[in-house]
């Protein structure tokens, strides 16, 4: 399919760039399982290192090596931990705390040179400054730590392509500046200046054209970033909570829950979970009605999928003195606790309104060191569901050919996986919309979880014969249904395209027109301008 791109050549940056002296800013990541690049920067009085969150995922600990020397390879000086991130828009900060010989950071030290650098006082473009606004064609020059460059610091030049924007608490803002100057693994959360040595962004993803190799980079826009840390609700979920004073720990809802998760249509009957509540976070730091003691990975995840309704959680001991707790951190990023629903029980219940997006739900126990087995309760009501009778689309059933997860700037991009299309389900039956219609399997062809902030997203199915004729169906992470019968009239093969993508969970179904029909083929999911043969 052709997908086409315009590389232009790259410009020299100009005499007035110190480059060698610019160089210590630019950081190297390291994690257990691979290196990335950062920026070191001093901010409202912090030594702050800024990167891409998928460099760091999972690691609250990183370890940032350094050049001593802008000629020599980099060496690992100091420690960082965890500050904040947002996920949706792939961006993490972390705060030097110690040297890796285990000394506290000075930050009057780095501008002094006392750590065998002297780190450069950053000029930060916050987007304000009409005049200075970064615009397209102008040049740009980008310095991380590609695998492809060993530990060596490595620069290159380009220009600014296209400048693309974002909203964050209704304010427009620069939020993507795609651009010429190459990159490649490594470099992501790395330094992005502008002529004139200006930090402008953090180079975070490669674009790819398959057909004829053309590349562009993603840099992640500063005044986004700048804007991002002013935002507590987009960074509420980020911020490291209060610790408990009895334990210092804290909830974590970035861990895989204990005992499972379920992602269901509003509507329906009671699901039935088995869990063992309890564990050492003493939960009293949320305050208000959050007592007792949990484990501080969620026992389970429950995924809304629209908006409107309620959603009831309880918990069922069973033993009948046995005294729980219940803790629900919804996706908005509120927390909502019980003891007692009422008066004669024990167990715990919540009503709260239904949502689009994660619940992670704690069971605790009143008293420390004690665990208790049970039933979590969940009980989703309100508008919508899947007609019901035989046989219906499952939205929690396993998918056929499995679960992918993509973020915003992906590669290589089309993302392709083979599927065989059809099944028993007569899509048109369910009245899921007017351009729904075919015969799919029960459960979902292909489980994508997309998160990052993009453009577009396109999904489109490839069928092996050209006369094969499939449709595609996919449920979004609002719960809404998107089908397709043919994407234009020259062609019987699908597709789909999300404007702006809300990240979540979309399940894929590829049906086939025909009944007891079966039709092989590759399902493509791309950020990139397409065209379905």
């Amino acid at each position: 399919m052709p997908l086409g791109l315009l590389l232009l050549p790259w410009p020299a940056m100009g005499q007035d760039l110190d480059v060698d002296a610019l160089s210590p800013a630019a950081v190297q990541v390291r994690v257990a399982d691979g290196t990335g690049s950062g920026t070191l920067l001093v901010h409202d009085g912090r030594a702050l290192v800024f990167t891409n969150r998928h460099v760091v995922e999972g690691f609250d600990d990183v370890t940032i090596a350094v050049l001593l020397d802008v000629d020599d390879m980099a060496v690992p000086r100091f420690e960082a931990r965890l500050l904040a991130y947002a996920a949706d828009h792939d961006f993490a900060v972390y705060e030097l705390t110690r040297t890796v010989e285990g000394d506290v950071v000075s930050v009057a030290g780095l501008g002094r040179g006392d750590y065998g650098f002297r780190l450069p006082e950053l000029v930060l473009d916050d987007g304000r400054d009409e005049a200075a606004r970064v615009r397209r064609g102008d040049v740009v020059g980008v310095l991380g730590y590609p695998g492809l460059g060993d530990d060596g610091l490595v620069y290159t030049t380009g220009i600014i392509s296209s400048v693309r924007f974002g909203d964050l608490g209704g304010e427009r803002l620069p939020l993507w500046y795609v651009t010429t100057a190459e990159m490649s693994p490594g470099n992501s959360g790395g330094l992005a200046v502008d002529r004139a040595g200006r930090f402008i962004g953090l180079p975070t993803a490669v674009r790819t054209e398959q057909a004829t190799g053309g590349r562009l980079g993603m840099i992640l826009a500063l005044p986004f970033v700048l804007a991002l840390l002013e935002q507590e609700d987009e960074l509420r979920r980020a911020w490291a909570d209060a610790p408990s004073a009895a334990t210092g720990l804290t909830l974590d809802f970035r861990l895989e829950p204990s005992f499972g998760e379920l992602r269901s249509a509003v509507g329906g009957g009671v699901h039935e979970v088995e869990v063992i509540g309890g564990g050492d976070v003493d939960v009293g730091y949320l305050g208000g009605d959050c007592v007792g003691y949990a484990a501080a990975r969620p026992d389970f995840r429950w995924y809304g999928t629209a908006e409107g309704g309620r959603l009831h959680i309880g918990f069922r001991a069973l033993e009948a003195n046995a005294d729980a707790t219940l803790i629900v951190n919804a996706p908005d990023g509120s927390w909502h606790c019980n003891d007692d629903a009422f008066p004669g029980t024990l167990n715990p219940a919540l009503s709260v309104d239904a949502m689009a997006g994660a619940y992670d739900i704690w069971v605790g126990s009143w008293a420390a060191n004690s665990f208790i087995r049970g039933q979590l309760l969940l009980r989703p009501e309100g508008a919508g569901g899947l007609a019901t009778g035989a046989p219906t689309l499952d939205l929690q059933g396993e998918p056929h050919f499995g679960t992918v997860a993509l973020r915003a700037g992906f590669v290589p991009d089309p993302h392709a996986i083979g599927v065989t299309a059809g099944g028993s389900v007569n899509v048109g039956a369910l009245a899921l919309g007017p351009d729904c219609r075919g015969y799919a399997a029960t459960r979902p062809d292909i489980r994508l979880v997309w998160r990052g902030a993009s453009e577009r997203l396109m999904i489109l199915f490839v069928a092996d014969n050209a006369g094969d004729d499939a449709t595609l169906i996919v449920n979004g992470p609002d719960g809404q249904w998107h089908c397709n019968d043919d994407a234009h009239g020259r062609t019987l093969n699908p597709s789909l395209t999300f404007l702006r993508p809300e990240a979540g969970i979309y399940d894929l179904w590829v049906a086939t027109y025909d009944a007891d029909a079966w039709i092989p083929g590759e399902l493509y999911i791309t950020e990139l301008p397409a065209t379905v043969p």
